[in-house]
Order: structure tokens, then C-alpha cells, then sequence
């Protein structure tokens, strides 16, 4: 098996698989993932979050709170990906071909992702989904909405590239763009505030 092929779609499903895996501890009421317990919450919970913090005049904060989880979140994917692949000098040439697949297969629900463009070099990600998690359509606000997904690419690129890296998004469905778009460059997180 080469390198490319260790990281193909259907091999990475598999290994992705092993990593995503959900456990239902029905007799304590709880779920684990990762061996952690976590709290499944409605995609809506996203708008009422904003909504609420607007109504207190803290939306800005609320985005920036966003934005530091899902970049700690994204932080903590990477770094679980990166230490189930070994890459040793002769699979450097799979890193484009692991990364792709990496994002575009994991499925955490945040939306279904893209890599439209990945240049290892110069540390330049543009990552796209017409489904993000926070974007909802319906609900216009003529600002982007995708604070914590933002974040979260941040944050796993950051591991996957092993370089600190910044993104903005561009385009949004929750103003009405037809999809959103993220790009990340190299350079550090806007915050250094720590949760």
C-alpha cells in the first residue's frame, strides 16, 4: 500500500470511523466521545445563543466566545488525527492528499466541508460547506454567522499544518450568500484569550 493510498477516502472512513465513535451510556443518561462526556444540542441552539446576546448588547462577545471554542475544538480533532498518522519523510509527498480527505470526511455535523484550495507552503487553506451548523438561511442577518466553525478550521489546521493560523469568512448563507466560505492563512489567532 503507498502512502496516497494509506490515506484514501474509504481507508481514512475507516480510521475516521474508529475516532468518531459516540457511546451511549443509556444507564447514567450520558454520552462519550473520545472517552469524554459531551451534550448534543439542536443546530437552532447556535441562532437563540446570538439572538440572546444581542438582546443583552454582547453579540460581539458572544462571537468571540464562539470562535475560542471551536477553535479549541478544532485544536483538539487535529491533534487526535495527527497522532494516529505517522508521517515519516517518504509520506510527505500525502500530506495534500491526507488533509483533503481528513476534512472533507470527518462528518462532526458541523455542515458538509470542501477544500477548494490547500497550498502547504505558503500555509493557505479555503475551506467551503452549504450547510454550515450556524448558517441558517431563513434567518437573514446580512453578517456572516459561522463563529465557531471559523474557529474550528482555525484550530485544526493549525494542528494539520503544524503552523498557527487565522481565517475570515467571506462569503455566508446566514446573509445570504449561496454558500460559505472560509479561507485560513498562516498567522496568529486573533484572540489570546483562553477558556
Amino acid at each position: 500500500m503507498t502512502a496516497i493510498d494509506r490515506y484514501s477516502p474509504n481507508s481514512l472512513r475507516r480510521q475516521l470511523g474508529k475516532l468518531n465513535s459516540i457511546t451511549f451510556r443509556d444507564e447514567a443518561g450520558e454520552m462519550e466521545y473520545f472517552g469524554q462526556r459531551v451534550l448534543m444540542l439542536r443546530k437552532d441552539m447556535f441562532r437563540v445563543l446570538g439572538e440572546e446576546l444581542e438582546k443583552r448588547h454582547a453579540s460581539g462577545t458572544g462571537r468571540i466566545i464562539l470562535a475560542i471554542l471551536g477553535r479549541s475544538e478544532g485544536h483538539e480533532e487535529g491533534k487526535t488525527l495527527m497522532s494516529d498518522v505517522m508521517l515519516d519523510s517518504a509520506d510527505r509527498r500525502s500530506i495534500p492528499t491526507f488533509v483533503k480527505n481528513a476534512v472533507e470526511e470527518t462528518n462532526l455535523g458541523y455542515g458538509k466541508l470542501k477544500l477548494d484550495d490547500l497550498d502547504i507552503s505558503a500555509k493557505s487553506v479555503t475551506v467551503s460547506t452549504e450547510n454550515s451548523v450556524e448558517a441558517d438561511q431563513s434567518v437573514e442577518s446580512g453578517q456572516t454567522r459561522c463563529f465557531f466553525l471559523l474557529g474550528y478550521l482555525e484550530g485544526l489546521f493549525s494542528e494539520l499544518l503544524s503552523a498557527p493560523l487565522t481565517g475570515s469568512e467571506t462569503s455566508c448563507r446566514g446573509r445570504g450568500d449561496e454558500t460559505c466560505i472560509f479561507h485560513i492563512t498562516a498567522g496568529p489567532p486573533p484572540s489570546k484569550w483562553k477558556l
